[in-house]
């Protein structure tokens, strides 16, 4: 029997009869909106959940809490303006077990493919949910046609809210603890499961912050994919954001864990200056509107401006031992967006690596991930 069809039945036998209407995703009643399903999309959905499991983590992931049409009702869901809006994608506020929740519903514009990736995002994103710096899935709904996802809270600030619009200013130390909270993320997803996990989505829009005290939440698993057993790299069609995309994936469609740490370099050095990852000229000219990848911009200036020329100026009190910091992680952003894909450190090493950073408390040139003096000690850079 197929793994489809195994699901479709498992899902067929666990199935709770409730008075639902067969088609709606939802309507407005009152002040709150009001969903409505059905036992074939609970069955065609479910079984589509589970298959994910299974060809991600053999079945043995984290247990899914699946909520009951009634049970998402009582959540008194009312939309939601997110600043972080994605495309075709609706969001509710509601109320959960007495706390605030963030409930995620696809829109019908979605096509099947975006239909599928949230299936993989329950998967992952519940699998990964035990990890403090990530965005906690805690449940959904697959009643309906378009599958609902019931998310712990999270304020309107994403990273790139804080880095764009200074709302308010993020200090170096704190751009440095999430830099490192993050790295943790993504070296649990590539080490923690039999088989590596690639985000290929990390970008401050899929970053959220905390209230309490900016705590990083990396989300948006929709994307994830796996390498198979045995194999170096998995190939795939490109997608994810432009400026972002390592050359072996914009080229070759070939994915392994490094694509992810090219894409984390080109993430910190964004923390690092507060510009985007692709730079559009001031003022361009008229037979040319060439952009220019934000890491080639830091390659280019890296060798002769000084330390607070090419940071964000929104990052002050640059003392000694600030800039020594700040140039140990330009020059680790630019390992982890090196060509060759050998040639970047792991996750892990990163990880390491901004730990170390984070630790340090006397001006000493910093060593590369090989061990060795920088290059660039050799230049003064820190002015």
């Amino acid at each position: 029997m197929s793994i489809s069809r195994m699901a479709s039945s498992s899902f067929r036998k666990i199935w709770k009869t409730t008075s639902l209407k067969p088609q709606e995703n939802a309507t407005v009643r009152g002040k709150y909106m009001v969903f409505e399903g059905s036992i074939e999309n609970f069955i065609e959905n479910g079984a589509l959940v589970l298959e994910e499991s299974i060809s991600l983590f053999h079945g043995k992931s984290n247990p899914i809490r699946y909520f009951s049409v009634d049970e998402l009702n009582a959540m008194n869901l009312e939309k939601h303006s997110m600043s972080f809006r994605e495309r075709d994608v609706k969001w509710y506020k509601g109320f959960w077990d007495g706390r605030c929740v963030l409930v995620k519903e696809q829109s019908e514009k979605h096509n099947s493919d975006l239909r599928l990736a949230t299936f993989r995002e329950i998967v992952v994103a519940a699998q990964m949910s035990t990890h403090n710096n990530v965005h906690k899935l805690v449940g959904c709904f697959v009643e309906t046609k378009y599958t609902v996802l019931v998310f712990e809270w999270v304020e309107n600030d994403t990273l790139h809210d804080l880095i764009f619009k200074h709302k308010p200013a993020l200090d170096w130390k704190e751009r440095l603890r999430i830099a490192w909270e993050i790295a943790h993320a993504m070296s649990y997803l590539h080490t923690a499961f039999h088989r590596p996990i690639i985000h290929r989505s990390l970008k401050p829009q899929n970053v959220y912050l905390s209230k309490e005290d900016n705590t990083a939440k990396l989300s948006d698993f929709s994307l994830s994919i796996s390498v198979p057993e045995g194999e170096e790299y998995v190939e795939d069609i490109v997608v994810g954001t432009f400026g972002y995309l390592a050359p072996e994936y914009s080229y070759f469609n070939r994915l392994a864990e490094s694509v992810d740490v090219y894409t984390f370099g080109v993430f910190f050095l964004v923390i690092l200056t507060g510009k985007d990852a692709v730079l559009r000229p001031v003022k361009p000219l008229e037979d040319s509107d060439e952009m220019t990848p934000l890491v080639e911009w830091v390659k280019n200036v890296f060798g002769y401006k000084c330390i607070s020329e090419i940071v964000d100026p929104a990052i002050t009190g640059t003392d000694e031992q600030v800039k020594q910091q700040l140039r140990a992680s330009i020059e680790l952003a630019l390992r982890c967006t090196e060509t060759e894909e050998d040639s970047r450190p792991t996750m892990v090493d990163v990880a390491t690596q901004l730990k170390t950073i984070i630790k340090s408390s006397q001006s000493i040139c910093p060593l590369s991930v090989t061990g060795q003096l920088s290059a660039s000690c050799s230049h003064n850079l820190i002015c």
